[in-house]
């Protein structure tokens, strides 16, 4: 099991609602899938049982979900033929009426109880009868019983956050038993968002492919990413079946994320483009005065890259980037991307928009981009006395970033 790192404080909260006695105790755990809401419910459960504790672990899954108590059969044994007595008899079964210790009752995934279960749950609760840590998935629906446990005001609710960037690196550096590098921490955490499940796959993964290698005793992670296919099944898992529409919204974004949500809508189905967000698939923010779309999580963006054709890839980047340029995105950042979406697009080549991106992208010190768009603009016809204006000439743009590679000076 992996060490528990940067939940100190979550801890010390459900250690103080669990141990409560002036009101029904325990805890109901909301977050994504693999943030982590599991492993502190079970560190939660073990350390009531340390401290002499009762406990009783149940899991919910979908199939489970179609018996009776389906989460709670492997704890209760014969409950007796009269369904009438079900709940009752469940109740003592995992509660005597005279019980020794505290009774701890941990209910994992409780959005997919059955309805006689959440009922159960509810009940436990609600009459004192034990104290019970729940987990649920944020954005899923659940059974009213269990939604009540908050909405109610029975249990508090806490919504458990992804890892930051400083607590990534120390459960990675943990794991491997040795520093990362700060780009590879970086990179680490920008790819999984702090989500600890993402983060074990990716280590294993890349540390099995040869590219997360020590280097003088410092881990370094070098070359492209390769999502595993345990990873992939996983992240695909998460986003669903998709329909064409929607799947269209998700490629749209990870080639060229983030996109102005008016500008997303004329591209693709604005009914998807909703639906993709109603989903937890889609995120969207306020940038000034445009609201812009991302996808919710960075891993999304390379299962649908890599599950991308070639040629379907270059048709949608020249949407992308036609749309652009019919948009009112001037700024040099929007070019500069415009441009790059051109450069590997079936799209027509623009000497002139290769040439101002190259400056831009000169000015943000990125040669090697800089030398590419050069020689794509003098490829498609830019030559050294494009429109006579040496700030648009894409012979200068090239010697420019030859000699700022060399170290010299910019002269023309």
């Amino acid at each position: 099991m992996w060490p528990l790192i940067g939940r100190s404080e979550e801890l010390r909260l459900i250690g103080e609602w669990v141990r409560r006695r002036d009101t029904p105790a325990g805890v109901v755990l909301a977050g994504s899938a693999g943030v982590g809401k599991t492993r502190l419910a079970r560190e939660a459960v073990e350390v009531a049982s340390r401290r002499g504790a009762a406990v009783r672990w149940a899991v919910a899954t979908a199939s489970a979900r179609m018996l009776p108590l389906g989460a709670f059969i492997p704890l209760l044994g014969e409950l007796g033929p009269d369904p009438s007595q079900l709940l009752r008899n469940a109740r003592a079964a995992l509660v005597p009426r005279a019980p020794q210790a505290l009774v701890v009752i941990g209910v994992d995934d409780a959005h997919l109880l059955d309805d006689l279960s959440a009922l159960l749950v509810h009940q436990l609760v609600s009459q004192r009868v034990a104290t019970v840590v729940v987990t649920v998935r944020s954005g899923e629906p659940a059974p009213d019983a269990i939604t009540a446990l908050w909405k109610d005001g029975h249990l508090p609710r806490l919504d458990v956050q992804p890892l930051s960037e400083s607590e990534t690196a120390t459960l990675a550096e943990a794991v491997l038993g040795g520093q990362l590098d700060s780009g590879t921490a970086r990179r680490l955490w920008s790819l999984t968002g702090g989500n600890p499940l993402y983060l074990h796959h990716l280590l294993d993964g890349e540390r099995e492919a040869g590219r997360l290698h020590r280097v003088a005793g410092v881990w370094c992670w070098s070359g492209e990413l390769s999502l595993s296919p345990g990873l992939t099944e996983l992240l695909a898992a998460r986003m669903g079946t998709l329909s064409g529409p929607v799947g269209v919204v998700l490629d749209m974004l990870a080639l060229a994320e983030p996109l102005d949500i008016a500008l997303l809508a004329e591209l693709c189905d604005p009914s998807a483009v909703e639906e993709a967000e109603d989903r937890g698939l889609m995120a969207t923010e306020q940038v000034g005065p445009r609201c812009q779309a991302r996808l919710a999580h960075p891993l999304y963006g390379e299962v649908r890259r890599a599950g991308l054709g070639r040629l379907r890839a270059r048709r949608l980047r020249g949407q992308i980037a036609t749309k652009l340029a019919t948009a009112d995105f001037r700024r040099g950042e929007e070019v500069l991307r415009r441009a790059v979406l051109m450069l590997d697009s079936d799209g027509r080549a623009d000497p002139g928009l290769y040439t101002t991106a190259a400056r831009t992208a000169m000015n943000l010190l990125d040669l090697p981009l800089a030398e590419r768009l050069g020689q794509a603009a003098v490829a498609g016809g830019g030559g050294f006395d494009f429109s006579g204006d040496p700030d648009r000439c894409a012979g200068s743009v090239l010697r420019g970033s030859w000699s700022s590679a060399a170290g010299g000076a910019c002269r023309h």
